[in-house]
């Protein structure tokens, strides 16, 4: 099975709905029995494929447990590039997985760092969708001469930082005023 019709079975498996909703205003993250509304930028209607594509990568699930070990890979693997409000969720997708899953968070990361993601990988939407899922594997696999060599601790206080900041800038407004 090809990346395309594997990436068609994950929005089927898990009711994303066509392309993985990149036609919807809104997404809705959910937190248990909670859920609460995301605007559906631009920027993630292009770009959500190759989020989905580094789960079948990874295998890592849409749990909890999964969203924060596939965002630590990503990070691990460099990220989304100028990407900014992705790069927020990811760090706050992290952040959970530092919180509640500390040892998976850290195995991610690791393993991110001896591969390139979908983001970085210098693929295109066409290529990628016809390699098989191991093929892809294999060509985003780092040599050991470009592993990189960050830090999972700098980025896992980044992310904490990132999960608490609103807090924090609420006990700083209420402390200045």
């Amino acid at each position: 099975m090809n990346v395309e019709h594997a990436l068609n079975d994950f929005y089927d498996r898990y009711g994303y709905g066509q392309e993985g909703g990149i036609n919807k205003k809104w997404d809705m993250i959910k937190f248990g029995p909670i859920a609460l509304p995301l605007p559906n930028l631009e920027s993630r209607r292009k770009n959500i494929y190759l989020h989905d594509i580094n789960h079948l990568v990874t295998g890592y699930d849409t749990t909890w447990k999964g969203e924060s070990s596939i965002s630590s890979w990503e990070i691990a693997t460099g990220g989304w590039g100028k990407l900014y409000f992705p790069w927020l969720l990811t760090l706050w997708g992290m952040a959970v997985g530092v919180m509640l899953y500390p040892r998976h968070s850290y195995n991610a990361f690791q393993v991110g760092l001896r591969m390139k993601s979908a983001f970085t990988g210098d693929l295109s939407k066409e290529e990628m969708y016809s390699l098989t899922i191991e093929q892809l594997k294999s060509q985003l696999q780092r040599p050991e001469a470009e592993m990189e060599s960050w830090s999972y601790y700098f980025w896992a206080a980044l992310s904490l930082l990132v999960w608490f900041s609103p807090f924090l800038a609420s006990i700083l407004l209420y402390c200045l005023f």
